[in-house]
């Protein structure tokens, strides 16, 4: 039972590495069957067809993705230290997968319908943020502004480095360990720029 259960991680984690290089247009199953040193009958007794292996892929990132951001957010009771919770999970979890950003826009184009699920776990703590800007500008801390508008705001300082990595990369010469500390930077620097922006 070890046996297969190391298997079927083997698997996925092969999988994910190449469904985030190709998409699930571009991948096939022979490429992960090789990427996880396995033949391809085996990886078609754990799945069946392509389709399949990209569900169980695709779900465990995406869950892992919203799941920590939004989780993050619920020890939080004021805005301030809420933007820099949020902005340091979010930059945490890109960091240990950097391709995950591109993969998940690409795949919420590709089928909208099937992140919902996911995106709704995080209903509770969205409604939360939204709810501590408002009661931040009742008490005069911030300038009046859109909480929904602040907080897509928020997410496009903090996915875009990662969606635009290669242009960056090619732009500015980053290598990854550049590309890491200008992350790490940023973690600090967000939420400076965010609060400095909206402060009353």
């Amino acid at each position: 039972m070890v046996r297969e259960a190391t298997t079927e991680q083997r698997i996925l984690e092969a999988a994910r590495k190449v469904f985030t290089r190709k998409g699930m247009a571009g991948a096939r199953m022979q490429e992960v069957a090789d990427e996880a040193g396995i033949n391809k009958a085996l990886l078609h007794y754990y799945f069946r067809n392509k389709e399949q292996l990209f569900v169980g892929v695709f779900k465990g990132s995406a869950e892992k993705q919203f799941s920590c951001i939004w989780d993050s957010l619920k020890q939080c009771d004021s805005l301030f230290p809420a933007i820099e919770t949020f902005v340091s999970g979010y930059m945490d979890r890109m960091i240990e997968e950097p391709h995950l950003p591109l993969f998940i826009a690409n795949e919420m184009n590709r089928d909208p319908d099937g992140l919902a699920d996911f995106i709704d776990r995080g209903k509770e703590s969205r409604a939360r943020f939204l709810r501590l800007v408002e009661e931040a500008h009742t008490r005069g801390e911030i300038v009046d502004i859109d909480p929904r508008e602040l907080l897509v705001n928020i997410m496009a300082l903090c996915v875009h480095p990662f969606i635009a990595r290669p242009m960056l990369k090619h732009i500015h010469g980053f290598t990854d360990e550049a590309f890491r500390r200008m992350i790490f930077k940023r973690k600090k620097t967000v939420p400076e720029f965010i609060i400095r922006s909206i402060r009353s």
